[in-house]
């Protein structure tokens, strides 16, 4: 099966010629609309963003209620910890062993307590009575 080589193909190559510039020009009008377009969006975001903080309170005031949380598990937590006798230390020499953590849970009570009144202060809130302000009969005994 015989044959000859095909030919090579011949390659034109067209004439240089003077290159194309294109110019596109956008209209001041474009930039205006889209100026208000932006306006409209601000407002409405800014529209959502006051409901949010009627609903649910400004970014101040849900650091307060978190805070306030806090101090309340704190006074439950040193509400839980068990008692130990008084006067152990004194009857049987024994030192009382919940003493430490009864101490710890108070302090933890009381930093609660301050950065909740440092948040109520922030918002503009009048704080709730500390535990050194409630009566006598709602106080743990010592």
């Amino acid at each position: 099966m015989g044959g000859s080589k095909p030919a090579p193909g011949q390659v034109i190559m067209p004439a240089p010629t003077a290159p194309t510039m294109l110019k596109s020009e956008v209209p001041l009008t474009s930039y205006q609309d889209l100026a208000q377009s932006m306006k409209r969006i601000q407002e409405e975001t800014g529209k959502i963003q006051e409901q949010r903080y009627r609903e649910v309170g400004t970014p101040a005031e849900l650091g307060a209620r978190q805070a306030g949380r806090r101090a309340v598990e704190a006074a439950s937590y040193l509400a839980a910890v068990p008692q130990g006798d008084k006067y152990i230390e004194q009857l049987s020499g024994k030192k009382d062993i919940y003493k430490p953590v009864e101490q710890a849970a108070q302090t933890q009570l009381t930093e609660a307590q301050k950065e909740y009144a440092e948040a109520l202060k922030k918002v503009g809130e009048k704080p709730t009575p500390t535990i050194a302000e409630t009566p006598s009969w709602a106080q743990r005994t010592a």
